[in-house]
């Protein structure tokens, strides 16, 4: 057999595995070595499964990783997550759907000081929707608002998303940091429209707020949000000058929240020991996943597959079409994928056809981001719509489906904004230091 056909038997390989429920991380080990084997002997196969997995865990770059996570999960845990949701319902409580647009503010405050998606989704998932449903708002409604809303944490800096496309890239993850502000801001103003115009058209979705907030408590309120707009700011506004790296703003952004929650009051032991069991739990998921796709491509390399794809690529004569080819196969893969998966199989794959036509990795970035956060809305995986079920006991799965596909229109609608107007994620981008 060529080694492009055992590439391709490997990669159908890999899916049946996954189909068959082995982890994700797992079935890049076997298929990976395996295909190696039969590429270029044992002891080649071997030498890679040896040494591949530490190389890469021991990266110095990966270490923000855990450190982001560990962020995310401090906030979590002292309950800054529940003050925003608290601050959002005072600003936005009286608008159409009061409770939903400030659950969806809360997902996109929360989301930047996380950078999970998931976490997102299940912290706020618990804090809001008991508040709406004592209010009788519509629980599909409800809960799709929820899981849509803590997919901004993959868009909203800073985002691991773009930490995972970076390293497999070779980009810098600063930049990407940065591309992500305006996309983000637009793409949590795009859900609340979506919210505003629902409500509008069936005001039955969601009863109007029985309560006056004054000003007073509306100005008073904005003081729990201070802790995540000064970690947010201090972090982007670091990378964004040149001040640090985005892995040194890992570790000061984690240090910096812990400090403050026990400055405020609002964190003990028992939290932090939850906060770092979460945060290895994470991380080990995502450290077995990336462990598992190096091995896999040294094997994908062997086979020269992503050579042939960018030979096959280069035959699409315009670069802006390629680009819509790419991300138009990102959705079926989201169908049964979660998204640290998918960008640690497709990148290596099209990253040489990418770059032959020479298209910005920054802006595709962005895309590829947005794609693959669409994946978590979309059966029937739809990672978030799960993590949302989890917490919420009295709808069934298929209601939470049907929920998010007003949003999933908004962010198809961003997607293709996004492609037409490439300077939305580029202008900050291109005036850092």
């Amino acid at each position: 057999m060529s080694p492009p056909l055992v590439g391709t038997l490997g990669l159908i390989a890999l899916f049946v595995l996954m189909a068959a429920r082995m982890p994700v991380g797992v079935s890049f080990l076997f298929v990976g070595c395996i295909g190696t084997a039969v590429l270029s002997g044992w002891d080649v196969a071997l030498a890679a499964l040896a040494r591949i997995p530490y190389t890469w865990a021991s990266a110095y770059v990966f270490s923000c990783v855990p450190l982001f996570i560990l962020m995310g999960m401090v906030f979590s845990k002292s309950g800054i997550a529940a003050d925003l949701y608290r601050t959002a319902y005072y600003w936005l409580g009286r608008l159409p759907g009061g409770l939903v647009l400030a659950s969806i503010a809360g997902c996109g405050g929360f989301a930047a000081v996380s950078g999970s998606s998931t976490a997102g989704a299940a912290a706020m998932g618990t804090i809001c929707y008991p508040e709406m449903r004592k209010y009788n708002y519509n629980k599909s409604l409800a809960t799709g608002a929820i899981a849509a809303g803590g997919t901004l944490g993959i868009m909203i800096p800073p985002s691991l998303g773009f930490i995972i496309y970076g390293i497999l890239t070779e980009q810098s993850i600063g930049k990407l940091f940065i591309a992500g502000i305006i996309p983000g801001i637009l793409e949590l103003t795009f859900f609340l429209a979506v919210v505003v115009i629902l409500v509008k058209l069936k005001p039955s979705l969601a009863p109007v707020s029985e309560f006056e907030i004054t000003w007073k408590q509306k100005i008073s309120s904005l003081v729990h949000v201070w802790p995540v707009l000064a970690i947010f700011l201090l972090i982007l506004g670091g990378i964004y000058l040149g001040v640090f790296t985005p892995i040194e703003a890992g570790g000061i952004g984690a240090a910096s929240s812990i400090v403050l929650t026990v400055a405020m009051k609002r964190f003990t032991l028992k939290t932090f020991l939850e906060a770092c069991t979460e945060t290895i739990h994470i991380t080990a998921m995502i450290f077995l996943l990336f462990m598992g796709a190096m091995v896999f491509n040294v094997f994908m390399t062997l086979s020269n597959l992503p050579q042939s794809i960018s030979v096959l690529l280069s035959t699409v004569g315009s670069p802006q079409l390629l680009v819509v080819i790419i991300l138009a196969i990102f959705f079926p893969l989201g169908c049964f994928l979660d998204v640290t998966s998918m960008l640690i199989l497709t990148m290596p794959l099209f990253l040489p056809g990418l770059i032959a036509a020479d298209i910005n990795l920054i802006w595709f970035g962005v895309l590829a981001v947005l794609s693959a956060e669409i994946a978590l809305l979309t059966p029937p995986i739809g990672m978030n719509v799960f993590v949302v079920k989890g917490v919420v006991k009295d709808i069934s799965l298929e209601k939470v489906f049907l929920g998010v596909v007003p949003f999933l229109i908004a962010d198809i609608i961003l997607l293709v904004v996004l492609y037409l107007a490439p300077q939305l994620s580029l202008f900050l981008p291109l005036l850092m230091k």
